[in-house]
């Protein structure tokens, strides 16, 4: 098996024109070869070039390629949500089809969408995050519907969450705002408390739960970290943050604990 990973610029090379066309050329990799391309699809530019890799394969007559996507751009656009939208998803999904990868490896994907409109891909969940918590008796806070459905893997995933406490949360599409309230925070008082999702963006609606609970000790799992607004207000409201290296391999914050994914262990569902 031979790896090829534009995360890492591991078995590949990246060349960029004076005009800003990119290219790529693919090392080491011949025509028995079954090769693994690890891409986080964060931008367009990360598109491109994973277009441009399979085309190399190809090109290189690989027996057999697989593809796995730890961040997938789009994903969260997975609707036309106004007259005149793009449905993003449906973009990307369309890309990477057009790769024709034997399988394609997706990680907690922010929507099932994905995993319909994406051919020969398969999904692998957070339970490497969740089983990393550790404090005792602690109360676990869903954000969404979309947490909701998980929240019974959870518990059975870490024995330390024993509680869990719902919000409702409704965005306004014309401004971007989010109403979101914490249902019980009462149970959250003086407790152990741990919010789980699957992407941090800007932070506001963590921030927004952490505003009406008063916690002993707050910890935010999020598989996805863009944190696109920095970490000041992050840092004063959290006691910890555990990440995956989806997104990014690293980040600036004393409170956040970056985790590389693990391709081959995780469960598929």
């Amino acid at each position: 098996m031979k790896i090829v990973d534009l995360n890492k610029s591991k078995g590949v090379r990246f060349i960029l024109f004076p005009d800003n066309q990119p290219h790529v050329i693919v090392d080491l990799v011949t025509k028995s070869d079954e090769v693994t391309v690890i891409c986080s699809i964060t931008n367009s530019l990360k598109m491109m070039h994973l277009l441009q890799t399979a085309n190399a394969i190809d090109h290189l007559n690989a027996r057999k390629k697989l593809l796995v996507i730890p961040y997938l751009m789009g994903a969260r656009y997975d609707r036309v949500m106004a007259n005149g939208d793009s449905c993003d998803i449906e973009v990307i999904a369309s890309l990477i089809n057009a790769c024709q990868f034997e399988q394609v490896i997706l990680f907690d994907v922010h929507s099932e969408l994905s995993l319909r409109l994406i051919r020969n891909s398969t999904h692998i969940n957070n339970r490497q995050l969740v089983e990393l918590y550790d404090r005792e008796d602690a109360v676990v806070i869903c954000p969404d519907t979309g947490a909701s459905k998980k929240v019974q893997d959870y518990l059975k995933w870490n024995k330390h969450l024993s509680t869990i406490v719902y919000c409702t949360k409704t965005r306004d599409l014309a401004t971007g705002k989010i109403i979101l309230e914490v249902r019980e925070p009462e149970k959250c008082k003086d407790r152990n408390c741990v919010i789980i999702d699957d992407i941090c963006d800007g932070g506001a609606t963590f921030l927004a739960i952490a505003g009406q609970i008063r916690p002993m000790h707050l910890t935010l799992i999020v598989t996805h970290g863009i944190f696109s607004k920095g970490f000041s207000l992050l840092e004063q409201t959290f006691d910890e943050i555990i990440v995956s290296d989806s997104y990014r391999r690293n980040y600036d914050s004393p409170i956040v604990k970056t985790i590389p994914l693990d391709i081959t262990g995780e469960k598929k569902l």
